[in-house]
């Protein structure tokens, strides 16, 4: 593997071409319904809608095209003498689109192989990701391959699952170095000078990709005495996933199913607003807690800290907190659940 893998100016103009191929196909996709893999995929999974598949491929496009952020993530990791190839086994998850290209992308740039299980949800994103980015990259095209099922023949392993699955996982590969993550979702904490703006911005945190992804919002935390109508206001812009059939009929099953509990309800329209303890929310359902402190917001989120992806707020309640809107934009250098994927396969 040549060692200008990591940091050298090389690096940085190979992604910098990667992206604009993306930023291509993305434009395609817009005005043509082409690439054939975008189309695919939109027509194998009902929550890839033409415009999620847009807004992950534009990510990636935008983030790969920024030099000063490319260098900023690879130059906070010591560059090894030399490069020991290692089979890196990765589980990827199939939520929102393309969701499990960061890990496929730090196995290559670390100089391993990857052996890619892809998940039944997203089958066509990545593998056309990784045919424009070895067209750039001429020695990565053997440096990947996809599998149906597990394998045996590898070197550690990145998985990602539900918490069920996660278990599993552990107990499997327990004889491995490994990265073994399970579900996870995101709160918000929103202060009483919160301005409509910040309200709106939350709203996309809250339903990009119909609210499936780990950073996604499904918990609210609410000053006490908050006006509620501010926030159905902010979110009544994304009203058209009412138009979306599965996330309609998720709506119409919650609010049957618990209008016949004693849990405070409030209905938007489009989704629930549900009083309720807990982090995780089934689709299309928010939950919301009032706090009086600061103490008592920082207090709910170390008590669920091990469920929270991130955290949104205007205000730095707590360190890592990311500003409204900004959720499913993550830096290049910030990983799922805290764990820097990169450091782990630079020591493989």
């Amino acid at each position: 593997m040549e060692p200008d893998t990591m940091k050298s100016d090389r690096i940085s103009n190979y992604l910098r071409n990667f992206a604009n191929e993306i930023g291509i196909g993305a434009h395609k996709f817009e005005t043509e319904n082409l690439p054939k893999a975008f189309l695919d995929a939109q027509q194998h999974n009902k929550w890839f809608t033409k415009n999620n598949i847009l807004t992950a491929m534009n990510y990636w496009a935008d983030k790969l095209a920024n030099k000063a952020e490319v260098e900023l993530w690879l130059g906070k990791y010591a560059e090894p003498d030399s490069y020991s190839e290692k089979k890196i086994l990765l589980i990827l998850a199939g939520n929102i689109p393309a969701v499990g290209f960061h890990d496929v992308l730090c196995t290559l740039l670390s100089g391993h192989r990857a052996e890619i299980k892809l998940s039944s949800d997203d089958r066509f994103l990545i593998p056309w990701l990784l045919e424009k980015l070895s067209d750039i990259i001429p020695q990565w095209k053997n440096r990947y391959q996809f599998h149906d099922g597990l394998i045996k023949d590898f070197d550690a392993v990145i998985a990602t699952g539900s918490n069920q699955s996660a278990k599993t996982f552990e107990s499997y590969f327990s004889n491995k170095p490994r990265i073994i993550r399970h579900n996870r979702s995101s709160i918000a904490v929103i202060h009483s000078d919160d301005s409509n703006e910040n309200l709106q911005q939350l709203a996309n945190d809250v339903f990009l990709y119909f609210g499936l992804g780990c950073r996604n919002v499904t918990t609210i935390l609410l000053p006490v005495n908050f006006d509620k109508q501010r926030l159905f206001d902010a979110f009544l812009p994304w009203s058209h996933l009412g138009q979306h059939n599965a996330f309609a009929n998720n709506h119409d099953y919650y609010n049957g199913y618990f209008s016949l509990t004693n849990e405070e309800l409030l209905d938007g329209g489009f989704y629930l607003l549900r009083k309720h303890a807990g982090i995780h929310a089934p689709l299309s359902v928010i939950n919301f807690q009032e706090y009086s402190s600061d103490e008592q917001a920082i207090a709910f989120i170390t008590a669920n800290s091990n469920d929270i992806q991130c955290i949104v707020s205007s205000k730095n309640i707590v360190e890592g907190t990311v500003m409204p809107g900004q959720a499913q934009f993550p830096a290049l250098g910030e990983y799922a659940d805290g764990v820097d994927t990169m450091k782990f396969l630079l020591q493989q």
